[in-house]
């Protein structure tokens, strides 16, 4: 008993000797110090805008054909490949044969049946 109530109060006082874990940490850090920027450090614009965006929109046409193009390509493979009339039905000739065989005579209909 006397052995929980020892530890149970030496749980109590470790942490009031204990040192902050932050305090520790801030002895080994220097605080951070912001740059002062201006707006004269910031880029100036040179030359036309017109012709700058021009060049962009030539690029990004260039990629915007390619992709058309791509897409253009996967369709038509994936038509080829589909096959999309491969089950389709052939047409049908009504032989006589065929119309004979739908309407039987009666007399072969009483032959089959004897």
């Amino acid at each position: 008993m006397s052995s929980l109530l020892a530890r149970s109060v030496f749980c109590v006082f470790i942490p009031v000797f204990r040192q902050n874990e932050a305090s520790v940490a801030s002895l080994h850090t220097k605080p951070m110090r912001f740059p002062e920027v201006s707006y004269n450090e910031m880029t100036k614009p040179e030359g036309s805008w017109k012709a700058k965006m021009d060049q962009l929109n030539a690029e990004y046409n260039k990629y915007m054909y390619a992709g058309v193009a791509t897409l253009c390509v996967s369709l038509a493979i994936t038509y080829y490949s589909l096959d999309m009339f491969k089950y389709k039905e052939l047409p049908h000739k009504n032989t006589p044969e065929g119309l004979a065989f739908l309407h039987p005579d009666p007399e072969v209909l009483e032959d089959i049946q004897r």
